[in-house]
């Protein structure tokens, strides 16, 4: 494994083939998150401390995992936060820069199509917006349509609202319509799994399932 510390609360791991049958892992035990990777994911981040210097500050990490040529892994990890993740994406090519050019093309391309795709898929159907006060939310619910039935989640991070809104029964002309709506008040946060599972994590859940709904009661009420 070779270690880089890209700034005091990120650093990288490069794991090679070999690396991955020293320790008996396949690539689907990193991805499911099964017990030996989940094991694994641990240890390397503990051993970042003996390797460059790392200390973890507090228990909030995130962490961006990144496939190979010859099965091998890119292992990014953070203690920023959500703020961690474009720094840890930035910093991918830099590794990739360090391998051979076909190697490099392959990867950053795989990389390019992965994340392409991953992002259209999720677009479609689930959007987050992060706002700044609990004010621009609620003014935002006030706006959306009251013969809308939106599933949307309400998180708290730090200091920022996260709404997340589902597509679900909304036809793609409304979801595109109350999507436009939010960038009034809202930045548009694109969202990944990663994100979402972060949030579920470590943000405070204020109102699951219904917080357009349940906001706008209280703007509207009857």
């Amino acid at each position: 494994m070779k270690y880089k510390k890209i700034n005091e609360a990120t650093v990288q791991c490069i794991i090679s083939e070999e690396d991955m049958e020293e320790y008996g892992l396949t690539l689907s035990d990193i991805f499911e998150r099964n017990e030996k990777g989940e094991g694994f994911l641990r240890d390397v981040v503990e051993r970042a401390h003996d390797e460059v210097g790392y200390r973890l500050n507090g228990d909030n990490i995130a962490m961006q995992i990144t496939p190979i040529r010859d099965e091998g892994l890119v292992i990014t990890f953070s203690d920023e936060g959500m703020a961690g993740f474009q720094n840890m994406l930035e910093h991918i090519k830099e590794v990739l820069s360090g391998l051979d050019p076909e190697t490099m093309k392959e990867a950053a391309q795989a990389l390019v199509q992965k994340e392409a795709q991953a992002a259209k898929k999720m677009e479609d159907t689930c959007r987050m917006f992060a706002f700044a006060s609990m004010n621009h939310v609620m003014r935002y619910c006030a706006a959306v349509p009251s013969g809308l039935s939106v599933k949307s989640h309400l998180y708290k991070l730090k200091d920022t609202y996260y709404l997340v809104l589902e597509k679900q029964r909304l036809s793609k002309k409304n979801f595109n319509k109350i999507s436009a709506q939010a960038i009034e008040f809202a930045k548009l946060a694109a969202p990944s799994e990663e994100k979402l599972r972060y949030l579920e994590e470590h943000g405070e859940c204020l109102i699951r399932d219904k917080a357009v709904r349940e906001l706008r009661k209280i703007c509207i009420p009857r």
